[in-house]
Order: C-alpha cells, then sequence, then structure tokens
C-alpha cells in the first residue's frame, strides 16, 4: 500500500508541475501579447558606434512613451548568462496597461521595467516579470552578438 501512495503522490506532483509549466508557457508571448506586437509603421535606428541597425516599432503605450524621449545616448552592455545586451536609461518608461510580463521574439527590441533598461535580444531568455516588446530589430542574432561591451549607442528617429 506504501508503494502505491509514494507512487500515486509522484503522479500528482508530476501532474501539478506540468500544467504550471503549460501555465507558465501560456503567459508568453502568444496570444496574450500579440496585442502589443502590433506595427507602429514607425522606425528608430540604434547606432552602435559606427554601425546602425532600424527597428520597425510595435504600437503600445511604452513605445509612444520611448519615442518621446528621443533622441538618447546610453551605452550597451552585455547582461550575463542571457543573449541580451542591456541600454539603460536615466527615467523609467510608461507601463501604461502592459502585459505583467514577455517571452522575447528574437531577434527584437523590448523595455524591462524594473531594471529600467531597453534590452536587444539576441537569444532565447524565456518569459520574464516586467518584460514589453518594444519593436523588431534588423540585424542578425550574430551581429548583436558581436557588439562589444560598453559600446556607446545612440537610440534616434529614423530618418
Amino acid at each position: 500500500m506504501k508503494k502505491y501512495k509514494v507512487v500515486t503522490a509522484g503522479l500528482l506532483l508530476a501532474g501539478l508541475i506540468a500544467t504550471g509549466i503549460t501555465w507558465a508557457a501560456g503567459q508568453s508571448n502568444g496570444e496574450k501579447n500579440a496585442q502589443w506586437r502590433k506595427p507602429l509603421n514607425e522606425s528608430i535606428t540604434l547606432r552602435f558606434g559606427e554601425k546602425a541597425y532600424s527597428v520597425d516599432l510595435y504600437d503600445n503605450p511604452t513605445t509612444h512613451d520611448l519615442l518621446k524621449t528621443l533622441a538618447l545616448n546610453v551605452q550597451a552592455t552585455d547582461y550575463p548568462g542571457y543573449d541580451e545586451k542591456v541600454l539603460r536609461l536615466a527615467t523609467p518608461l510608461s507601463m501604461e496597461n502592459a502585459p505583467r510580463g514577455d517571452e522575447p521574439e528574437i531577434p527584437e527590441v523590448g523595455y524591462y521595467a524594473p531594471g529600467q533598461w531597453i534590452a536587444v535580444y539576441f537569444g532565447p531568455i524565456g518569459y520574464w516579470s516586467g518584460k514589453v516588446p518594444l519593436g523588431r530589430i534588423h540585424a542578425s542574432v550574430d551581429e548583436i552578438s558581436a557588439i562589444p561591451e560598453n559600446t556607446p549607442v545612440t537610440i534616434e528617429k529614423a530618418k
């Protein structure tokens, strides 16, 4: 009888874990955040030193707030252990009606409210609370990953 209780408890635990994983996956970028990835028909340029990349923006309140702050001069740093470049902002962006979090698409630019930075994603990082998608960057994963630490960055409206 004890053996059956252990097996039953194990199966119950496995079912709860699977349910939790399914729930967490449902909180990612699927339909929940599709409204945050609608095209704005406006672009910005990210200049990393001498290299410039266009970003097609998404139509959401956080993106609109970013546009009000441009042009910005920041530095690109690596986020240790994750495939993203971090561009720290002096002032936070709006999180009005923002989703609880997001799982970035690759390559993509997003905003991470708790850290007050713009992130340029070049590899999967999973779902994070406080992330908001800003736009799709026209750069390869290799181009983004090759950006050196402490590279000066200018964020400006596309001309």
